[in-house]
């Protein structure tokens, strides 16, 4: 046993003492001599990009023709940074607005001139704002959602809208067992509304909230193509569906909604989609 081993070792060394003699005689060309160096540095940038911090960015522009407008038009927008330009998802469709038009709100974007958005002015807030809650009457959001941000409505919720009340612009739910404050009924979610079934927060004003700055701003389903709303965004309800499947929080999805002389004024600023690339035409 003792020998074969010797014998099996010996065979070992002697084929690498040949393959040894076979490079010193035989080398290779300076082309494939830097071949090892090349593999390691392709390693080296593939776990290089498997590393880097790519950033979704997800947007949904809304932008009307003048302040005084209810109707516009909507678009949704993402890119991955830090290399990728802006790509629309879907068609351009169209959205109903406040009956007045819009005016500024109070979100990500610094303060601007010209009208601010009040408590019932009847006007859609202007600007950039951060979505949050996706509010409905089902178990759970649909099917292929992948927010994370859902609240099923029950008849004990309550969005406040009495700028006097301390909890202005924020839910409410009544504890099971309790009875209702004197202001409920006027501030309960209307869940027997089957165009509210589906509802996204926009987070206007919100989460300090100033009395007076105006509350309750949703996306939701309409009443009909030319039926405005009281502020919120109303959308046809497939729609509005697919704005839901859309929507992924690791975009940071942000509503962006101007009037198309504002767009092209903040658009480069702002960070947006070019103005033709979103249907405006250059400015005469």
């Amino acid at each position: 046993m003792r020998d074969s081993i010797r014998i099996d070792s010996r065979n070992r060394i002697g084929m690498r003492n040949r393959w040894l003699t076979w490079l010193s005689r035989n080398r290779l060309p300076s082309s494939l001599a830097i071949l090892p160096e090349l593999l390691l540095a392709l390693l080296w940038i593939w776990k290089s990009l498997l590393l880097w911090p790519f950033r979704l960015e997800q947007r949904i522009l809304v932008v009307v023709s003048e302040a005084s407008s209810w109707q516009g038009r909507l678009s949704c927008w993402e890119r991955v940074l830090p290399w990728g330009g802006w790509r629309r998802d879907g068609e351009i469709i169209s959205v109903l607005l406040g009956r007045n038009g819009v005016a500024w709100g109070s979100g990500l974007h610094p303060p601007q001139p010209g009208l601010q958005k009040e408590e019932g002015d009847g006007r859609t807030p202007a600007g950039r704002f951060r979505l949050g809650l996706v509010l409905g009457v089902a178990p759970s959001l649909p099917q292929d959602a992948k927010w994370q941000l859902y609240h099923r409505k029950s008849p004990l919720d309550a969005w406040i809208e009495n700028p006097e009340l301390p909890q202005y612009n924020h839910l409410v739910t009544i504890p099971n067992g309790e009875s209702p404050p004197d202001w409920f009924e006027e501030e309960r979610l209307r869940i027997e509304d089957p165009v509210l079934e589906w509802m996204i927060f926009v987070e206007h004003n919100y989460p300090a909230s100033r009395p007076g700055g105006g509350s309750a701003v949703f996306l939701h389903g309409r009443y009909g193509e030319r039926a405005a709303t009281s502020g919120c965004l109303a959308l046809e309800k497939k729609a509005l569906l697919n704005l839901i499947r859309w929507l992924d929080p690791r975009g940071n999805p942000e509503l962006v909604v101007l009037t198309t002389d504002d767009y092209r004024r903040l658009w480069r600023s702002w960070e947006l989609p070019n103005p033709t690339r979103i249907g405006l035409a250059p400015p005469p």
